[in-house]
């Protein structure tokens, strides 16, 4: 049985930012649960978003962006089934919502 180590072709930029967001989506939805029965140690959540919303365009760091991902992440979290359909639908969503945020933030400074 042969393995590969890495993929002979790189993703695309959308591709790489679908699959982070895809863990993203899944580790949120982890630590929630932990969270509910009262295990609450962030410090290994792991955390993309400054990653992803700089892949995505966003170029702020205001409390705003980041208020609006995580809400993101939560709404979808609560629709999580696991399999790996589901999650990819999910990430979808969530980088549809994102990308239309930021279409929306671009028109409000030409204004």
């Amino acid at each position: 049985m042969t393995t590969k180590c890495c993929p002979s072709e790189l993703p695309s930029q959308k591709e790489l930012i679908l699959q982070l967001l895809k863990q993203e989506l899944k580790s949120y939805r982890f630590f929630n649960g932990l969270r509910e029965i009262g295990l609450d140690d962030s410090f290994y959540h792991s955390d993309f978003s400054s990653l992803l919303l700089t892949y995505i365009g966003f170029d702020d760091e205001e409390n705003a962006t980041y208020d609006f991902y995580f809400a993101l992440l939560e709404k979808y979290s609560t629709y999580f089934q696991p399999n790996e359909e589901t999650v990819m639908k999910l990430a979808l969503r969530v980088y549809l919502e994102l990308v239309a945020e930021l279409k929306s933030r671009q028109e409000l400074k030409k204004d």
